[in-house]
């Protein structure tokens, strides 16, 4: 499809080659791909759920959004790190640059709605309500990257979203897993590892 072709070789536009392109590389990846493009399939397919629908499917959309915002905020602090390190290349320039990506972004995104939507919205979720979720989390994207927000959606239009991803699971003890991450102590060096 042409609108996820789109998405893809916008994102092949970046690269490493100077601190400065580093720097729009991360925010790009930190903010607008893990931390907005996902989160218009994720919103679609926990519309689902919602009703009692895929809920299987759900969970796992879930453990999906917690991953990818862990993703997103420690890609995003590493951002805010090289940038403070590096305080020279945060300029109007860059600036001026990520809004244009984040904008850019929310444009390839509607058209990724459009063709989800393109028979028409599913019980309880359309084009336009996602299409305006998405620009919510651009502006959260925004804020966090310390930029003012660019589309003003100051209420979640889905506010239902955060409900389901941050309610109470209720599992059989028993049969369930756990799915929190887990840190392990490791001893030795790399080269033991490695050697």
């Amino acid at each position: 499809y042409k609108e996820m072709k789109d998405k893809y070789d916008f994102l092949q536009s970046f690269g490493t080659d100077t601190k400065l392109e580093i720097a729009k590389t991360l925010a790009t990846f930190g903010a607008f791909t893990e931390g907005l493009q996902l989160f218009a399939s994720f919103a679609i397919l926990l519309n689902f759920p919602r009703f009692n629908k895929m809920k299987g499917m759900g969970q796992i959309v879930s453990w999906s959004v917690r991953d990818e915002t862990l993703h997103t905020n420690s890609m995003i602090k590493l951002f805010h790190t090289f940038t403070s390190e590096n305080p020279e290349i945060w300029t109007e320039e860059l600036r001026h640059d990520l809004y244009r990506i984040c904008d850019t972004v929310v444009s390839h995104e509607d058209a990724f709605i459009g063709r989800a939507f393109e028979l028409g919205g599913v019980e309880g979720l359309g084009p336009t309500e996602v299409k305006r979720y998405i620009r919510y989390i651009a502006d959260r994207r925004l804020i966090q990257l310390g930029l003012q927000p660019i589309f003003r959606i100051e209420q979640n239009p889905l506010p239902w979203v955060e409900e389901m991803l941050n309610g109470v699971e209720h599992t059989n003890f028993f049969e369930n897993r756990s799915t929190e991450y887990s840190r392990a102590a490791t001893r030795g060096t790399w080269d033991e590892a490695f050697g």
